[in-house]
């Protein structure tokens, strides 16, 4: 089996957020971005992850649980993309498999685009496979370039496209499979002639063509899951999006919830059937929801268990603990444990 690891690039601290914090620490529906994206490689079985952190390095690490899988690895002076993977290159030295270079502000990836990307890369055994998508207006985004046949040349910079380059709808994301041995043999290759002065990643894609290797794409539909978080607004028209894909699917599935969009819902709750939740209810954590319960209006829920057919009759809050089965939590009625 062929081994697969991840290079996640977090070492920015994100100017458009106007915080002292590093951008990737933010929390987006409970999680911090950058553990989000961790967990999506750690899903993939990556073996091995390098996480390249700079600006308020210990911020990043702290935000991270502790994982034999993660090595963190420093970008002291911030050069570009291509100088960023440069820095993961002595821990990935000799690697024989696959790298997947994530960004630790993309956290909505899911592992089944990956999946497809993984495949994909490895179908056509390729050098590089990167994400793509496609915009009818793709803003500053990197553009990609692709021959009459629609080989993917290389990968052109914003701000050093032509104005018929910048006409292209297909952009990269940022988000790549590389192999390992191969990336690193491009890296060794790269300048920084261009009018950012910094080393590109993308720059290795030309390279690798030159190289007589396979550069490959696989193109997404699905924009939330490559959006980067780039200032506060971003982050929280994501959020929004992300709990209501959340509600969505248990609106499907036999919840009951009045006015949707005065709702949040985490992403790991549980929810039985013919349960109904009230307006202007939050349910954090990893609570659970039974069936037929009813979740009155203005409710605060995390890690809570409610069981099948229990009443909480409205502005109850709800933490770590059980409520039994039929039993009616009154009025404002409290539940903490501690």
């Amino acid at each position: 089996m062929r081994n697969c690891g991840a290079i996640v690039l977090a070492a920015g601290k994100g100017t458009r957020m106007k915080s002292e914090r590093a951008k990737v620490v933010f929390q987006m529906a409970e999680k911090p971005l950058v553990e989000r994206v961790v967990n999506t490689a750690i899903s993939m079985n990556c073996n091995k992850i390098g996480v390249v952190v700079g600006y308020r390095k210990e911020e990043v690490i702290n935000a991270l649980p502790e994982n034999d899988k993660i090595t963190f690895v420093e970008q002291i002076e911030q050069n570009g993309t291509g100088h960023a993977v440069l820095m993961a290159r002595e821990l990935f030295e000799n690697y024989e498999g696959d790298l997947f270079i994530l960004c630790g502000d993309v956290p909505l990836l899911s592992k089944n685009t990956l999946d497809k990307l993984l495949q994909t890369h490895r179908e056509q055994n390729a050098a590089c496979t990167v994400l793509t998508a496609v915009l009818e207006d793709a803003g500053t985004y990197g553009r990609i370039v692709r021959s009459p046949g629609g080989k993917v040349l290389r990968i052109v910079e914003f701000k050093d496209a032509s104005e018929q380059e910048r006409e292209i709808g297909e952009f990269n994301t940022g988000i790549y499979c590389f192999d390992a041995k191969l990336l690193f043999t491009a890296l060794g290759k790269i300048g920084k002639d261009n009018k950012q002065g910094e080393y590109y990643l993308t720059d290795t894609l030309e390279i690798l063509n030159d190289m007589g290797k396979v550069v490959s794409a696989v193109i997404t539909d699905d924009l939330d899951e490559v959006s980067g978080i780039n200032s506060q607004k971003e982050l929280a028209h994501l959020e929004m999006n992300h709990y209501r894909k959340v509600k969505n699917h248990w609106l499907a599935n036999g919840v009951i919830i009045e006015n949707p969009e005065s709702v949040i819902i985490g992403e790991d709750v549980e929810i039985e059937n013919d349960a109904e939740i009230g307006a202007n209810t939050i349910i954090k954590g990893k609570s659970k929801i039974g069936f037929g319960a009813i979740i009155g209006p203005n409710s605060y829920l995390e890690d809570a268990v409610i069981n099948k057919l229990a009443h909480l009759k409205g502005y109850n809050v709800v933490v770590r603990s059980t409520v039994e089965e039929s039993s009616v939590l009154e009025f404002k009625e409290t539940k903490i444990n501690v």
